[in-house]
């Protein structure tokens, strides 16, 4: 121990403010709390507080030289920094993320963390107003995403305070966001793709491609001519560019792992003729005038029409055939986004007899469980077919081993 550790264990201790050393009252006697015990912090702080017995005292003791020895001690004034203060620390460590990440996480404490907590003190952040918190969040309305992910960013904020050793743990730490409510998704059949893809005025290829690859919309746009292997009909997924404050933004594919997703063969006429004139380096779906695709411009501007008119031809085709045959047999046609058609991709493949495994690799899951998690409600239900094949096997078991004993 060091002569400054020294020194702060001579100052340390539990004294008794109502007797003097040889037993005789001092002028504090019978005035306040009799027991007094005092610490000094690593930056030379002495701490005091009292108590009414000396049992307290001591235990009160033991308990912050046990924290100081074991590493985990917070000093009492650590945790008087405001959240907003340990976001900025936190906010610029990000520099491992993507840029994508980054501006959610953003707009996430601007918009809904940052005027409930930015001026909280993180040592008066408790966990029983952290739930008051989700749960006025649910009664206004807020999605559970939305509540997910403003949770999670005050959560971290103070896992960054736990860290500095401002607070001795996470007061978010057993609060849970409410669950995701499964949304109708729109699926379209093999028809339906197709009418999309001959409504588009402007790259109808990207609606076959991607409802037959299951790719992301920044995975598709990203792609180049090398990326493609034609004779094998194979697209290796490596990059992925996103739009963030109206700039584009390239990193890798989502979760940092690349793929390689096979498409059918009817797309490789019309994916050849996206590459002619083409370099290795260049991008393969590009707008008319050679720039980089992006959904913000295609949705609203080409893509939301077509669906438009694709639901009034339908709707019209229906209507048909009601007045000629009593019913419609022509499905209606979904409201979708560019998105739904990755949802599409997984449902033709599943309808197709692709197995979990397939679709997860197809899709880039991290795990077959969030592939089952996510399209359960697409996969068939099998269990009276494992009923029947159990019944057949029971069966011809018990008849093998009834002709085995009849023959003894």
């Amino acid at each position: 121990m060091g002569v400054q550790g020294q020194r702060r264990n001579r100052r340390a201790g539990v004294e008794d403010r109502w007797r003097k050393s040889d037993g005789t009252p001092s002028a504090n006697a019978n005035r306040g709390k009799r027991w007094r015990a005092r610490y000094v912090d690593d930056e030379s702080r002495e701490h005091v507080k009292g108590f009414h017995r000396k049992i307290d005292a001591q235990r009160w003791l033991d308990e912050v030289t046990a924290s100081v020895i074991t590493g985990t001690y917070v000093a009492p004034r650590a945790g008087q920094i405001t959240v907003a203060d340990v976001y900025s620390q936190w906010a610029t460590a990000q520099a491992h993320l993507k840029a994508t990440t980054v501006a959610t996480r953003t707009v996430t404490w601007k918009t809904h963390v940052s005027e409930r907590w930015g001026s909280i003190s993180v040592g008066d952040v408790q966990t029983s107003v952290v739930r008051a918190w989700v749960s006025e969040m649910v009664n206004c309305g807020s999605s559970a995403a939305t509540i997910e992910n403003a949770l999670g960013v005050l959560r971290m904020i103070l896992d960054q305070a736990v860290d500095d050793r401002r607070i001795p743990r996470n007061p978010c730490v057993g609060v849970k966001a409410p669950r995701r409510v499964h949304k109708q998704r729109g699926y379209l059949n093999h028809a339906q793709v197709e009418l999309l893809a001959r409504s588009i005025d402007s790259n109808p290829e990207v609606v076959r491609f991607l409802a037959y690859t299951g790719l992301r919309w920044g995975e598709m746009a990203a792609l180049k001519v090398a990326d493609f292997d034609m004779l094998r009909r194979r697209v290796n997924v490596v990059q992925a560019v996103a739009e963030v404050d109206g700039k584009l933004v390239w990193s890798s594919a989502k979760n940092h792992e690349r793929r390689s997703v096979p498409f059918p063969p009817f797309l490789v006429s019309e994916l050849a003729a996206l590459m002619v004139g083409k370099g290795r380096d260049d991008l393969v779906f590009t707008t008319t005038h050679g720039k980089e695709l992006r959904v913000s411009h295609y949705r609203p501007r080409v893509f939301n029409r077509a669906v438009i008119e694709c639901q009034k031809a339908t709707a019209k085709a229906r209507a048909a055939e009601t007045q000629a045959a009593g019913t419609a047999v022509t499905p209606e046609f979904p409201r979708i986004t560019p998105h739904d058609l990755r949802h599409t991709a997984a449902s033709l493949a599943i309808s197709a007899g692709a197995n979990v495994k397939a679709v997860q690799t197809m899709l880039g899951h991290k795990s077959a469980a969030l592939t089952l998690d996510t399209y359960a409600d697409l996969f068939p239900d099998d269990l009276e077919a494992v009923a029947t094949a159990l019944d057949a096997a029971a069966m011809a078991s018990r008849a093998a081993t009834a002709d085995a004993l009849r023959t003894k």
